[in-house]
């Protein structure tokens, strides 16, 4: 069964929904609410999973070519506060 309803977006967040329509991202609009939606759901349970939280980066991840340890140096100097790659010890 499904609901139908109208819902209002300020100007940014329409248009973002679109460029990820138009990037193959999604395939409608709906569809973009329905997973924006079903992933608050699941944080507001509180069974939202690191595998949920992670797919998005994955795909950025594989489109500009990072490895899992570009990903770890990153997340390493995001902790330690550098800027270079190398972490403090």
């Amino acid at each position: 069964m499904q609901f139908t309803t109208t819902i209002s977006l300020p100007k940014n967040l329409s248009a973002e929904i679109e460029k990820q329509v138009a990037e193959g991202k999604y395939s409608s609009r709906s569809e973009f609410i329905r997973s924006a939606v079903r992933t608050y759901l699941l944080f507001e349970k509180g069974k939202l999973s690191w595998e949920i939280l992670a797919a998005p980066f994955r795909s950025y991840a594989k489109e500009k070519g990072l490895m899992e340890r570009d990903i770890l140096e990153a997340v390493e100097r995001g902790r330690s506060g550098t800027k270079n790659s190398k972490s403090r010890k």
